[in-house]
């Protein structure tokens, strides 16, 4: 076909390919070298127009031209498509890893709020069933019944809440408050809990104290797994010491209590609310210890008010 359109109108075949060239310019190099190659075909064809002896007709520099515009058409379309194509396989991969960390954050979630009614609720139940086997004092045994009927219903009640947010009827937000009534509430909660154990509770709390939800999630969280952790392997305690500080922007918590070493109720420990908490305290750009002294074990938090 380029033979015989180059035999009609008298252009060289070298030309006419150049022409078709364009395209394929356009499609693989930058705008600035495809400028450049027109330009250069524009030059080439005006010197070989401006020849006489060349026997170039009038008609081949105007099919030069129109087959050049619909090669370099066709090529800019071809490089906008791919460009696009590209532009979108990229947004996917973004939505894709998106969706990937919010399903993970979800996931974490409720992975949290399990561990926290199975950690907490179901430890209280073994605790007082195995007070129940071993006492026959019917005062101990009621307050075990008691606190076994209370947990369970707890745990039942939360257990339908974390289903509602799996079905997506409750909001998984971080800033949801694990405690209806914040730390106060928090620190009743495990106050009674430990006291059912033996175990008494002093806090010191500021009576005006105010705190980010998010602080406020992350407070009560360490106060109700401390609580736990106490309750599963703090066998022999008989004092637990929360105290709470803001001071210079920051606010530092400390949980303390007295057991002695080698003392556990004998209840396995994943180990998972402790790694949280690590995890969510230096995400929040805090800090999250948890030792053993010599005056027992000793948990200490601080979070930045701001940021």
């Amino acid at each position: 076909m380029a033979a015989l359109i180059a035999g009609i109108t008298g252009v060289s075949d070298s030309l006419l390919a150049g022409a078709a060239v364009v395209g394929l310019v356009a499609f693989t190099c930058s705008a600035m070298l495809t400028a450049v190659y027109v330009v250069t075909l524009a030059a080439w064809l005006a010197a070989v127009l401006a020849r006489p002896e060349t026997g170039f007709q009038p008609l081949g520099a105007f099919v030069i031209a129109l087959l050049s515009l619909v090669s370099l058409s066709i090529g800019l379309a071809i490089r906008r498509q791919f460009e696009r194509a590209q532009s979108l396989a990229l947004q996917l991969e973004v939505s894709e890893r998106e969706v990937a960390e919010q399903l993970k954050h979800e996931r974490d979630l409720i992975a949290d709020e399990l561990h926290d009614i199975v950690a907490h609720e179901i430890t209280i139940v073994a605790l007082h069933a195995a007070v129940l086997d071993r006492t026959e004092d019917m005062l101990t045994r009621s307050q075990s019944q008691t606190a076994i009927r209370e947990a369970a219903v707890q745990a039942l009640t939360d257990i339908r809440r974390v289903l509602g947010m799996v079905r997506g009827e409750e909001n998984l937000s971080p800033e949801r408050v694990s405690s209806p009534d914040g730390i106060t509430g928090t620190i009743a909660a495990v106050t009674k809990e430990l006291g059912q154990a033996g175990i008494a509770v002093t806090a010191d709390v500021p009576a005006d104290l105010r705190l980010p939800s998010a602080s406020l999630v992350a407070l009560t969280r360490v106060i109700r797994e401390s609580a736990t952790n106490v309750l599963k392997h703090a066998t022999g305690a008989h004092t637990v010491s929360i105290v709470l500080r803001v001071e210079r922007g920051w606010v530092h918590l400390t949980f303390a209590d007295d057991s002695p070493p080698a003392r556990t109720a004998g209840l396995p420990a994943s180990g998972y609310g402790i790694m949280r908490l690590r995890e969510r305290f230096r995400l929040f750009g805090g800090t999250f210890e948890s030792e053993r002294k010599s005056q027992g074990w000793v948990v200490s938090a601080s979070l930045p008010l701001s940021g």
